[in-house]
């Protein structure tokens, strides 16, 4: 995450979470306006079961070559309409979206909807594939909004992203 601090939200209440995304948002325009602008603000979706790999891609990302800021805003609560609300407000916070793709991925009905929710925004979405070597299904609204599905390669995100 090139320098910045990464944040976790807390999962034991609404009210934490909120504040906790209020003050990681004021974060985030402090370190726009303030000399790290260039580097993008991407929401990363993705099934729980792949998290591991997307902890790994986070990782790659803090590398001073890519100008990517990954920042944790994963919220481990049910699917519902409280969720969506304060999914929105994080999308709307980012420059675009990246899409893990793994084996599972493309069943999740809340990736869908993130996906939606992005296109919905005006921010561009693109899908990663975790395994080079497999072709897992790609998730619906990825194929009907046409968006790039690309290797893991951190400079071929990193370029496909602007």
């Amino acid at each position: 995450m090139g320098g910045a601090t990464e944040f976790h939200i807390p999962t034991n209440s609404n009210d934490e979470s909120e504040k906790f995304f209020d003050s990681s948002t004021e974060e985030a325009e402090r370190i726009s306006k303030y000399g790290e602008g260039k580097r993008r603000n991407v929401f990363i979706s993705f099934h729980t079961e792949d998290e591991s790999q997307v902890n790994l891609l986070r990782k790659q990302a803090s590398d001073d070559r890519f100008e990517l800021e990954f920042r944790d805003y994963s919220i481990k609560e049910p699917f519902d309409e409280a969720w969506k609300s304060q999914t929105k407000k994080i999308i709307s916070k980012t420059s675009a979206m990246i899409v893990m793709i793994g084996p599972d991925t493309a069943q999740r009905k809340a990736v869908d909807w993130e996906i939606r929710e992005a296109h919905r925004q005006g921010k561009k979405v693109m899908g990663v594939r975790i395994y080079k070597d497999q072709n897992h299904p790609i998730p619906s609204a990825i194929k009907e909004y046409g968006d790039k599905v690309v290797a893991w390669k951190m400079k071929e995100i990193s370029r496909n992203l602007d």
